[in-house]
């Protein structure tokens, strides 16, 4: 079983550890790191990620912030620094090796301050993509009947907790209700992991602005469970119609089902359905694409893979999924998968853009 204060306490550890490898290379290029204390700094710096998560329910609100924001931009740091260190490191073997220790000498603070400077580059490149998110339009037509023409916002993964919080959500409604859409779906990680730090900071209290005529649905992601109150969290985020394997019809011609978690229940058994409905399924991590088809859906909508967030990540979850971003057709069903609106961990996107997916569904005896 996942233990949390386990994995946050590994990465503390990893990151220790890496620091040793950080501080040497970068004490290279930057005069101010060349006295040996300085590497307590790098020691204990990535504490900074976990106590957010281990200790978020013993700790001020504004302080789990402050802690939250700095450790996940430490996190992200570390992360590319050690992949630019292990080149570094071969540099300097390599020239050792060979006996050019002039070229080290004169190139190895030059070298350190690159490497910084690229990092520094990556984050602030990745910042600002985690901050602008887009809308993506996708328009389907089918031959079913429909009462009229439907635009569906499908927005997922918005995390909220210490770094997404109040004002963010307010934007996301803002954004949401700007769109205009006549139904809004919510795919699963609304939260990112605590209900009561959420329920704290007031994040919750935007959602009951959305503006949707046909209403405002929702599934359950892995990070909803993490530690959280499913009761609590339907309670405050009232406006939002929880589906746990459960269906809804919308204006008598779309029927939205959707599946509780597979993570936490890994069931694979997919409702059938034969009805002339327009039949979505809603699905938090795209593993179910398949049997969904086989049940006889027309549109399968997913997200939890954020595109991978940034690299190397993105090459994980390219592998992991049969689709992890995109529009694919399997057999008659259409097939999306988002990259979600939010984050975990870092704000950081670097080849992955936040979105909010409009769907249009027109009625038209044309096909897709």
């Amino acid at each position: 079983m996942f233990n949390r204060f386990i994995f946050f306490w590994s990465i503390a550890a990893i990151g220790s550890i890496s620091g040793i490898g950080m501080w040497w290379m970068y004490s290279q290029g930057f005069s101010f790191l060349s006295s040996t204390w300085t590497l307590l700094f790098f020691l204990l710096f990535p504490i900074l990620f976990t106590l957010p998560h281990v200790a978020i329910d013993h700790l001020p609100v504004i302080l789990v912030k402050i802690f939250a924001w700095a450790g996940a931009y430490w996190f992200i740091f570390v992360l590319y620094s050690i992949m630019l260190l292990i080149l570094y490191f071969i540099l300097y073997i390599g020239t050792n090796l060979l006996h050019y220790y002039t070229f080290w000498q004169v190139w190895s603070s030059r070298l350190s301050i690159s490497v910084c400077s690229i990092v520094l580059l990556f984050i602030l490149k990745g910042t600002w993509n985690a901050f602008h998110p887009k809308y993506r339009h996708i328009t389907i037509t089918t031959s079913t009947p429909l009462a009229q023409n439907i635009t569906i916002a499908f927005i997922t993964d918005i995390h909220l907790g210490p770094i997404l919080s109040n004002g963010y959500s307010h934007a996301l409604i803002q954004r949401l209700n700007a769109a205009n859409p006549d139904a809004v779906i919510f795919g699963g990680d609304i939260i990112d992991g605590n209900i009561a730090f959420v329920l704290a900071d007031g994040s919750y209290k935007n959602f009951t602005k959305i503006k949707a005529p046909l209403g405002v649905y929702a599934v359950y992601g892995n990070h909803d469970y993490f530690n959280g109150d499913l009761d609590a969290e339907a309670a405050r985020f009232n406006p939002l119609h929880f589906l746990r394997n459960q269906s809804v019809v919308l204006n008598n011609s779309v029927e939205l089902t959707g599946l509780d978690d597979y993570l936490h229940h890994p069931v694979h058994t997919i409702p059938h359905k034969d009805n002339a409905y327009f039949k979505i399924l809603i699905d938090h991590e795209p593993l179910r694409i398949a049997p969904a088809a086989l049940a006889g859906y027309d549109l399968y909508l997913a997200g939890h893979t954020h595109k991978g967030q940034f690299f190397p990540v993105n090459l994980i979850t390219k592998h992991l999924y049969v689709l992890h971003y995109g529009m694919r057709k399997f057999g008659h069903m259409i097939t999306i998968v988002s990259s979600g609106y939010g984050f975990w961990g870092p704000p950081i996107r670097l080849g992955s853009i936040p979105e909010i997916v409009l769907i249009h569904i027109r009625n038209t005896s044309s096909s897709i």
